[in-house]
């Protein structure tokens, strides 16, 4: 009885030995043909992102197609992070639009290309499209508030005054046809809005809207595309400790 438990007790262990041996083989074989998942970046996010969009309609439009580099300087950010960013007193570039924004697609390549010649390897990027408030005309012509904004947007217009534009009127035509306006009185942050912050003071803002850029689908030209770049490379070299340009220069 006795050697018939220690045979038994004998193959068991066998048993278990060569299906642990087997389980073994076939992890190390598994592993050795399985590839390595890539590492998905805020760099390869934002290039995704406005990439996907390449050529789809937009009403009567076509979207902008764009080729943005692996190695684009874009970091994934909210608006409340920028706000903590401005109040801990940081330096930094921000970065505010929307992957569908036309005017934004039109300057993308060439704040690119700014940026990398001027050593800025980081750009915090806001997707402005959800965040802002948004106002229209009710049936007296009264600017009314029909969709809000967040905490976090409010706060940015309130510690980037000195650069942000006036939010737009709203117009209507009165009895006589005439085209009349409706001031809203609040600031607003466009896309695109580039803005430099320096110890937590906002210096600058740039759109790259250059006079030649008359519609945000035209053929960009070198001439068009060199004059953007020139902008936003007045705007980064106020990042440098010994920048020459002012906001007198002309590009």
């Amino acid at each position: 009885m006795n050697m018939k438990k220690s045979a038994l007790a004998f193959i068991v262990c066998l048993f278990l030995v060569l299906a642990f041996g087997i389980v073994y083989i076939f992890s190390e074989l598994y592993s050795e043909d399985e590839a390595p998942i890539p590492e998905i970046t805020d760099a390869m996010r934002f290039k995704e992102e406005y990439e996907k969009v390449n050529g789809e309609k937009q009403g009567e439009a076509t979207i902008r197609s764009l080729s943005i580099s692996e190695e684009n300087p874009f970091i994934y950010a909210t608006e409340d992070d920028i706000v903590k960013m401005i109040e801990d007193k940081k330096t930094f570039v921000v970065y505010f639009g929307f992957s569908t924004c036309p005017w934004c697609r039109s300057v993308m390549e060439s704040m690119i290309e700014s940026a990398k010649k001027n050593n800025i390897d980081k750009i915090y990027y806001v997707d402005v499209l959800n965040i802002r408030d948004k106002y229209e005309l009710n049936d007296k012509n009264e600017a009314v508030k029909t969709v809000e904004g967040s905490k976090g947007y409010y706060k940015l217009l309130e510690l980037l005054d000195s650069v942000l534009d006036d939010y737009s009127p709203l117009t209507y035509k009165n009895k006589k046809g005439k085209t009349k306006k409706v001031v809203i009185d609040e600031k607003r942050i466009y896309a695109p809005n580039v803005v430099v912050i320096k110890n937590g003071n906002a210096v600058s803002l740039e759109t790259g809207m250059v006079e030649t850029l008359v519609d945000p689908y035209m053929e960009l030209t070198n001439d068009i595309k060199n004059s953007i770049k020139c902008t936003f490379d007045c705007l980064f070299e106020l990042m440098t400790e010994n920048n020459t340009c002012s906001a007198d220069t002309i590009c």
